[in-house]
């Protein structure tokens, strides 16, 4: 049986979920390390709650590319888009446009669907930005444009941050065609101490943009509570595979934690 036909979920009062593919309600999840059987396994148990699935630069650079197709595949039948993340497309950025070009030309031949973009670890003019966009685009790939308050490898410091700059650079990139914009952990809630978190900039960040065009990496359970309970349900969010049933419980108003407990509510069209 599926999720959807099973007993338990159908008595349980959950509340009802949006059909695959979605734009919003968004599971992206970051890949198990281990691939093959692993990663199968993975998908029969959880494939119905996972939108995106994240394989990073080091499984395609030690697993045979026949492998590497096989998981694409795989993750396809369950109706699962395959994203590629960092730090491929950073390196291949640094190399120049013709490097830049390959790497993508390469990631659209696999049959990947969604590529990362960093503006955390490389900087990149609007005008070059919304080029490099329409080129994702034009391969049939879908581009997620990374964001965040601290830029790599800095710490953060009040007064030097440029959040207006990141928020205005994040809304030219949906502007110019990303599909979705990524805010991500570090300097947030990550690598920052208790008590000091950033919430601040998220919510600045996020107060005049559609929610459904913006992602949250949000792999600590408390955090992902504060995302649901800020934005709802509905709201896209990036967190590791050992945690999907807890993010897809919290959705249905079912945790992780006594923060969301049966908070969650939607309203449908017929």
């Amino acid at each position: 049986m599926t999720n959807l036909q099973n007993y338990v979920e159908a008595r349980s009062g959950m509340i009802e979920r949006e059909t695959k593919p979605r734009e919003k309600g968004l599971n992206y999840i970051r890949a198990p390390k281990v691939l093959g059987q692993y990663f199968t396994d993975y998908l029969t148990c959880y494939g119905a709650l996972t939108d995106i699935i994240k394989i990073g630069t080091n499984q395609l650079t030690f697993i045979p590319e026949t492998e590497i197709k096989k998981v694409i595949a795989q993750s396809h039948s369950h109706g699962v888009r395959v994203a590629l993340g960092n730090p491929i497309m950073d390196q291949a950025l640094s190399a120049g446009t013709q490097a830049t070009k390959e790497v993508i030309d390469f990631a659209a031949g696999l049959g990947i669907d969604v590529m990362e973009i960093s503006l955390i670890a490389r900087s990149i003019d609007d005008e070059d930005l919304a080029s490099l966009l329409a080129y994702v685009n034009g391969k049939g790939m879908k581009p997620i444009v990374e964001c965040g308050l601290s830029f790599a490898h800095e710490p953060v410091v009040d007064g030097r941050t440029f959040a207006k700059r990141k928020k205005a650079q994040a809304k030219r990139a949906l502007d110019n065609g990303a599909w979705k914009v990524l805010v991500e952990a570090e300097g947030v809630f990550e690598n920052v101490k208790v008590g000091e978190e950033r919430w601040d900039f998220v919510d600045d960040f996020a107060a005049d943009m559609p929610v459904k065009d913006l992602m949250f990496e949000a792999d600590d359970q408390d955090v992902m509570s504060y995302y649901l309970n800020a934005y709802g349900p509905k709201v896209n969010v990036f967190v590791d595979h050992t945690q999907v049933m807890q993010i897809e419980a919290a959705r249905r108003g079912y945790g992780p934690s006594t923060l969301t407990w049966a908070k969650a509510a939607v309203f449908h069209k017929d």
